[in-house]
């Protein structure tokens, strides 16, 4: 149990210090090395735990996962008996979790645009992201909620660059709000795709 603890220990520093230097310094600046140093390791200990660099990018975009409990909250949000409240819970989780970090968000999107590496780990979570949103719209559609002219993948689409980290971050910037209070704002934008009353 103690060894385990340990283990435990020692991959939230390695991970936490290279979150610090990725946003920091970006990928490219991201040095096994530092990283390792800061966590209180052997480089060999960081490479037998992640195996590469990108391996330690994809522990760090986990983490956020994990500190934002984002699968949790929308599985919960999905479960809802009403497919409103279900949309509605999952536009509130998203935002949630852009909030949890959105220093390092900043960071990991901005690199997503010129780093393969980084693209590959991002594009995996944004697919995921659009199930999410579209499994809820898919509750509104079975309930006959859509708007003309959007169906099931126009309404998606709509739903998810509306609920983008760049769309959030932009609004929360420009209003001097939380993330987590943007789902005020966007709800009712969003009900011109569906009625959410």
């Amino acid at each position: 149990m103690e060894r385990a603890a340990g283990v435990e220990r020692t991959r939230r520093a390695i991970v936490g210090a290279a979150r610090r230097h990725l946003v920091e310094a970006g990928y490219h600046g991201l040095s096994m090395e530092r990283v390792a140093a800061e966590a209180g390791v052997t480089r060999v200990t960081v490479y037998r735990r992640f195996g590469s660099k990108p391996g330690l990018l994809e522990a760090v975009a986990d983490d956020l996962a994990g500190r934002s409990e984002v699968v949790p909250h929308l599985r919960e949000a999905l479960d809802r008996p009403a497919a409103r409240d279900a949309f509605r819970g999952t536009v509130a989780g998203i935002c949630r979790f852009w909030g949890t970090d959105p220093d390092l968000l900043r960071r990991l999107v901005s690199l997503a645009e010129v780093d393969p590496e980084v693209r590959d780990v991002i594009a995996g979570r944004e697919r995921w992201r659009l199930a999410q949103v579209t499994a809820a719209v898919e509750r509104l559609d079975g309930e006959g909620r859509l708007r003309p002219p959007f169906g099931v993948r126009e309404a998606s689409a709509a739903a998810a660059a509306v609920t983008s980290f760049p769309s959030c971050d932009a609004m929360a910037a420009d209003l001097g709000l939380p993330h987590a209070e943007l789902p005020g704002l966007l709800v009712p934008l969003l009900a011109s795709i569906a009625d959410l009353g």
